[in-house]
């Protein structure tokens, strides 16, 4: 495999202050630490080499394997072919050869590129190659997940499989046991941040009396200098919240204070 290693890996071409080293260290075993364990929650990563399972289209980016029906990946040979590669061993991840990087080129077609630096394309005989360096209509496929089962589906709308002489090749018109795969990646989860709607929420539901005081305080006009907030039950405003209308709820209970230059 040295003349795959010899290959560096390049962009998508389309056709057409300082800390203190103890600091940085204690940071970095703590990021260790959280990454460990969000691998050990995800079930199948630590066996595969802590190459967790794409579950979902957004996640489809980086680098990624494609592990057949039999357990076994994907590999690209350097003759722009493709076969299955060799059964792993327990926690071992796949090979060079077998990873290769995904381009998300729309909501649902992407490219793959293997570590030779050619796109996965289909030919007329409905075998799967990969002798492109760049990216045509016959090299973008169509990632389908339905109930996390994943498939791909060529340019000729056949699905990729795996045939009993593991050969690569897209000639399926439907997805069934041997076109269905799991496609892999050694890249964590990444955890989204709460957005301030649902900080809000949070909020309103230890507090909902506090989060009130604090959302009139926002828009009320003091003209004497002091605070006017609703002193009727707030029971109201927790049912609001369930149907996503805590702000107009708000607004409601404000109007009703007649002191409001907004809600008048």
């Amino acid at each position: 495999m040295a003349e795959y290693s010899s290959v560096k890996g390049g962009s998508l071409t389309l056709k057409g202050g300082k800390r203190s080293l103890l600091f940085k260290k204690k940071k970095k075993r703590k990021k260790d630490k959280d990454e460990f364990e969000e691998w050990m929650r995800e079930p199948g990563a630590v066996r595969h080499g802590k190459w967790r399972k794409i579950r979902f289209a957004e996640e489809l980016k980086d680098r990624v394997a494609l592990e057949m029906y039999n357990g076994r990946y994907l590999l690209a040979l350097d003759t722009g072919y493709f076969t299955i590669g060799e059964e792993r061993k327990e926690e071992e991840g796949p090979e060079d050869a077998e990873i290769f990087t995904l381009v998300q080129l729309s909501e649902n077609k992407v490219a793959l590129k293997s570590g030779y630096g050619r796109y996965l394309g289909v030919n007329s005989s409905g075998e799967v190659i990969g002798k492109a360096e760049a990216v045509a209509a016959r090299e973008q496929w169509e990632a389908i997940f339905e109930e996390e089962r994943f498939a791909l589906c060529g340019c000729n709308h056949r699905f990729l499989t795996l045939t009993s002489d593991n050969r690569i090749m897209a000639i399926s018109e439907k997805a069934k046991d041997k076109e269905i795969m799991t496609l892999r990646t050694d890249v964590p989860v990444v955890k989204k941040g709460k957005s301030e709607l649902e900080i809000e929420e949070e909020d309103a539901h230890k507090d909902m009396e506090a989060f009130e005081t604090g959302f009139v305080k926002k828009f009320q006009s003091f003209q004497d200098h002091k605070l006017r907030i609703n002193k009727t039950s707030r029971d109201s405003l927790y049912s609001s919240m369930k149907d996503g209308k805590l702000h107009e709820a708000l607004l409601d209970r404000r109007e009703k204070m007649k002191a409001d230059r907004y809600c008048k």
